[in-house]
């Protein structure tokens, strides 16, 4: 008994020193060009300050930004913030009449690492950009998004430092949960108490997330839940295998019939060969439990959810109706045109559901999509903007709130598949399986 304990001590160690050691950062490879750049530091912004302080923070930016929906962000005059508090930038340039455009744009705002992956001097928020804000530099992610959670210590937590802290554990940034489950109904980790979740230090690199001090920290887990820790996740080309599906694969060693075949047409031994389950001859890799350095596909399928599915440390996706959003608190609290129903956005639904602003800001494109809606945080959150987040499984969550269920491939079928079938290029193919993992979605002429 003492030595399967200290097996399995041993091997829940190996496990928590894999998760320390090989912890990732996925996207530490730019697409697009690196610009060398030096960035001034950004002071954090005041709780208090006059208006003429303010004003002054503010004096350069509008002669650009001539009209905003809100200086402050914020619906309540008692906030006084000039535009430089909260994004950075340099509030002494001015635009005058007949002068380049892009030359003071350069010279007032605070400028990306990658610009191309930005698509910059478009502000829009790029589609797809996945892990973009973990690689570009910490003063640009305040700039373009001063409530990112990499930033919003310094940017918000002079008002709402303990809020801020709290979103940072909370399990729609950390997706424990998620994490959790899978990696132990995977075989992955032997905890039922979870121990990894996602986190991002200011320069974008994984960081685990503390608590505050626990008195009893066994008595929270029990009786409300509470973690202590959470450690980010494993890169996914590092974790020994623990696959426990490897079992159903087919192929591998046979084990002879030893029951003569009279009669039956069987030469070659073949018709009543058995496959013994579990070792197959084509299969993930050539490697045994723990072996090999090869590739854990849970863990890597893990890694693709935070990606295709981000929390609240990425940019929303910006690419389909539903999935126009910003990150950090910013992901609730801006709204974005995400749906055209009044049921599910209010008196946003008249916005539209392709992304587009209608901010009274004239340097806003209002035909690019990927803009909020207006430059203003809100409370009245719609249910719309919960859906770009939580919309799985389908059959769960927001969508049975809303009424409504996942598909059914009978019932449904004659709006989901061509009358005629449809041969898609390879082109067309790639483009749907970008955001349709399906691959009947081609067959089904969903490209």
């Amino acid at each position: 008994m003492i030595n399967k304990q200290l097996k399995r001590l041993t091997t829940v160690s190996t496990a928590l020193c894999l998760l320390l050691i090989s912890f990732c950062t996925l996207g530490s490879s730019a697409n697009g060009p690196y610009v060398e750049r030096h960035y001034d530091p950004i002071p954090a912004a005041p709780r208090t300050q006059s208006v003429a302080s303010a004003d002054e923070k503010s004096a350069g930016c509008l002669s650009c930004h001539t009209d905003t929906d809100s200086k402050s962000m914020h619906e309540s005059p008692g906030v006084i913030l000039g535009c430089i508090d909260c994004h950075g930038g340099n509030a002494d340039v001015f635009f005058h009449e007949g002068e380049d455009e892009l030359h003071v744009l350069e010279e007032a705002h605070v400028l990306p690492s990658y610009p191309s992956d930005w698509n910059f001097p478009h502000s829009a928020n790029p589609s797809g950009s996945y892990t973009l804000l973990n690689r570009e530099a910490k003063e640009f992610v305040r700039f373009v998004n001063p409530s990112d959670l990499r930033v919003a210590e310094d940017a918000c937590g002079a008002c709402h430092l303990s809020t801020v802290q709290a979103a940072k554990r909370s399990i729609m940034a950390s997706g424990a949960l998620l994490f959790g489950a899978a990696s132990y109904a995977n075989g992955i980790l032997p905890f039922k108490k979870y121990i990894i979740g996602e986190a991002y230090d200011e320069d974008g690199g994984a960081s685990a997330i503390q608590g505050p001090p626990l008195a009893n920290p066994d008595k929270a887990w029990e009786e409300h839940g509470v973690l202590p820790i959470l450690y980010p996740l494993p890169t996914w080309e590092n974790v020994p295998p623990g696959d426990v599906f490897r079992v159903f694969e087919r192929g591998g060693r046979n084990l002879t019939n030893l029951f003569p075949e009279t009669g039956l047409p069987n030469s070659l031994g073949l018709l009543q060969r058995l496959e013994e389950p579990g070792r197959p001859d084509f299969r993930q890799s050539n490697r045994g439990p723990g072996t090999g350095g090869r590739i854990s596909v849970p863990v890597l399928n893990l890694h693709k959810t935070r990606l295709n599915d981000p929390l609240m440390w990425f940019l929303g996706t910006n690419d389909n109706p539903g999935d126009y959003r910003t990150s950090g608190c910013g992901a609730c609290h801006v709204v974005y045109a995400n749906d055209r129903d009044p049921r599910h956005s209010g008196p946003y639904a008249e916005v539209g559901h392709t992304g587009l602003s209608k901010t009274v800001d004239p340097t806003i494109s209002k035909e690019e999509e990927g803009h909020p809606i207006k430059h203003s945080f809100t409370r009245a959150i719609p249910t719309a903007q919960c859906m770009s987040c939580h919309m799985h499984q389908p059959n769960m969550f927001v969508n049975t709130f809303l009424g409504y269920t996942m598909w059914d491939y009978e019932a449904d079928a004659p709006s989901m598949f061509p009358k005629e079938q449809k041969y898609p290029t390879d082109h067309e193919i790639y483009e749907a399986s970008l955001t349709n993992p399906e691959s009947g979605c081609c067959k089904r002429a969903l490209v």
